[in-house]
């Protein structure tokens, strides 16, 4: 069971008071403060508060299973960083090289393309360029990466002291 706490307005006699309710649902507290307090006015910011150390072992197990699946998704895109890295680091330099450029020429793509007249057929030349040649070097980084990380696997040959 859960903790609950409630501001309740009994009556103009009493006021306004806060209580605190055992209950394993919102409308279970709710219930509960009305047996606790009679019939009450207002119920302002029910909410709960904590859970009681008796909760089942379901609820810790959760905890452990949601742990052990960011941890697969973790190396999984580590996995896939790794294979994939020319790949990612090109859509990157990609998407900052139109971001880069649609700040220089003061134009989004979205407006480029809402346009009917010529005009403006070289600020978009400008974000296309500077996508192509961002999102290439970021394929090219990224494969000297990737044969970097290859050759740390591969043993270094030994040469003999020369005497």
């Amino acid at each position: 069971m859960a903790t609950w706490k409630a501001d309740v307005f009994v009556n103009s006699n009493v006021g306004r008071i806060s209580t605190e309710v055992q209950a394993s649902t919102f409308q279970g507290a709710k219930e509960q403060i009305y047996a606790k307090h009679g019939d009450v006015q207002q119920i302002v910011n029910l909410r709960q508060v904590s859970r009681n150390s008796s909760s089942t072992s379901g609820d810790s197990s959760s905890g452990s299973v949601g742990g052990t699946v960011a941890l697969i998704g973790l190396i999984a895109a580590g996995w896939a960083f790794m294979t994939l890295t020319p790949w990612i680091l090109m859509g990157l330099g990609g998407a900052a090289g139109t971001w880069i450029g649609e700040k220089v020429t003061n134009q989004s793509l979205e407006e480029y393309t809402e346009r009917n007249d010529d005009s403006g057929h070289s600020k978009a030349g400008i974000v296309l360029i500077l996508a192509l040649l961002l999102g290439g070097l970021g394929f090219v980084q990224g494969s000297n990466l990737q044969k970097e990380w290859n050759n740390l696997d591969t043993p270094a040959e030994v040469k003999p002291a020369s005497k």
